[in-house]
């Protein structure tokens, strides 16, 4: 879980030659075109290749020198797409390199695009379709290995109490968020019972991580490497404030268009929504990280919108 902003890419020109020489044996021989490709907040490689004689894959690629989280993602990530059954829902691993400093994964590509902005009705009604069929079809989740949003979640949530426990009122903290803080720190306390379930949730559900296949009505949800177990309102209650600020509906649009979420307990939404607006705004208080410059001013204009949510679904 991150929030969406485009962040700085690697070239795949510019990746290491072992890994292109590997690329070059999933597809059959040496790529005859490559798509750079954008979106996402890995600072490594991806790109469309294709090939003389065969169909074109899509590859993700990142070493360790250009941001350290980022290698154990993908790793994360491949270990899950192997785990999951076929489906049109998420795309097809083919193969996996890791070398201990680089790691790539290669897919099936997908004639899909990201989805409109601002957002069509017709499309954000069929992600949503989509994303429900897709929690159907990962319930129960296809591996007993693969961790729970609880247990995921635990070095991600628990912001507010964070910053509640400080020392001193931290530097940029909203005035609704100050004066509500210790309030705000004991309504997320009851985020890990509000997410618990049986499903495999994507856990990152945003828009460049969405492609709208060719007639609008097909769905493929990529990029896995934040999947856990849980409840499956959880990926809805997340993706909602990235949602508004791409020209979408209010929050409330989604949670009653996703039928899990419509049939979830209100008191364990706004728990979930509680957690995840502490995560936001704490983050963004945050400096960057190494080789995503832009992740925390738009973790900061999620948390916003989060906030906003919250307060009406609170009162406060």
């Amino acid at each position: 879980m991150t929030g969406a902003a485009a962040g700085v890419h690697l070239p795949w020109a510019q990746v290491p030659d072992r890994v292109q020489h590997w690329a070059a044996a999933v597809g059959g021989a040496p790529p005859n075109g490559v798509i750079d490709l954008h979106g996402g907040f890995s600072p490594g490689a991806a790109a469309r290749l294709g090939f003389p004689s065969g169909p074109d894959i899509f590859v993700k690629a990142v070493g360790a020198a250009l941001n350290p989280e980022s290698p154990k993602m993908h790793r994360r990530e491949g270990e899950i797409s192997a785990a999951m059954p076929a489906s049109s829902f998420w795309p097809r691993l083919l193969d996996t390199y890791d070398d201990g400093d680089w790691v790539a994964l290669a897919f099936e590509a997908s004639e899909g695009r990201a989805p409109a902005h601002p957002w069509l009705a017709s499309e954000l009604q069929a992600v949503l379709r989509a994303l429900e069929r897709m929690h159907g079809e990962l319930t129960p989740s296809p591996s007993p290995t693969i961790e729970s949003a609880v247990v995921r979640r635990q070095s991600m949530f628990g912001g507010w109490r964070a910053l509640a426990s400080a020392d001193t009122s931290p530097f940029g903290l909203d005035d609704w968020s100050q004066r509500n803080l210790d309030g705000l720190a004991d309504l997320e306390s009851a985020w890990p019972e509000a997410c618990v379930g049986s499903s495999l949730l994507h856990g990152d559900i945003r828009s460049d991580n969405i492609l709208v296949e060719p007639g609008g009505t097909g769905v493929v949800f990529v990029d896995w490497p934040h999947a856990a177990v849980g409840t499956p309102a959880l990926d809805v209650v997340c993706w909602a404030p990235s949602v508004v600020l791409e020209g979408g509906p209010e929050p409330e649009v989604l949670l009653a268009g996703h039928g899990p979420s419509r049939e979830t307990d209100p008191d364990a939404v706004t728990a979930m929504l509680a957690a995840v607006a502490g995560f936001f705004t704490a983050h963004s208080l945050r400096p960057p990280p190494p080789g995503l410059p832009t992740l925390r001013a738009f973790q900061a204009a999620q948390g916003q919108v989060a906030r906003d949510w919250l307060q009406r679904r609170t009162g406060w």
